[in-house]
């Protein structure tokens, strides 16, 4: 599925710190795996997309690749709805 603004998405593995994240350790974990948030920014780092992911419940904001997350709740605007997407399984 598309990544899109407004999605819940959730963290799939954990990530570490590379140098981009300010006022944390290069190579301290800054996002675990299972951590769920919500996309409020799609931006560009050498080329290749990157989701900025709000985390409501630390109140951070992270940059993510696609390949990092998961979506889990998608909302509608026409409908205004929100739908639970089926968790993928290995």
């Amino acid at each position: 599925m598309e990544l899109k603004v407004n999605q819940k998405v959730l963290v799939t593995k954990m990530i570490r710190n590379d140098g981009t994240c300010a006022g944390c350790k290069r190579g301290t974990p800054v996002a675990y795996e299972g951590m769920e948030g919500f996309i409020c920014e799609i931006t560009e780092f050498h080329f290749e997309p990157v989701y900025v992911v709000h985390f409501l419940d630390i109140n951070k904001k992270l940059g993510f690749r696609a390949q990092e997350l998961e979506v889990i709740e998608d909302f509608d605007e026409e409908e205004g709805k929100w739908t639970v997407l089926e968790r993928k399984t290995a």
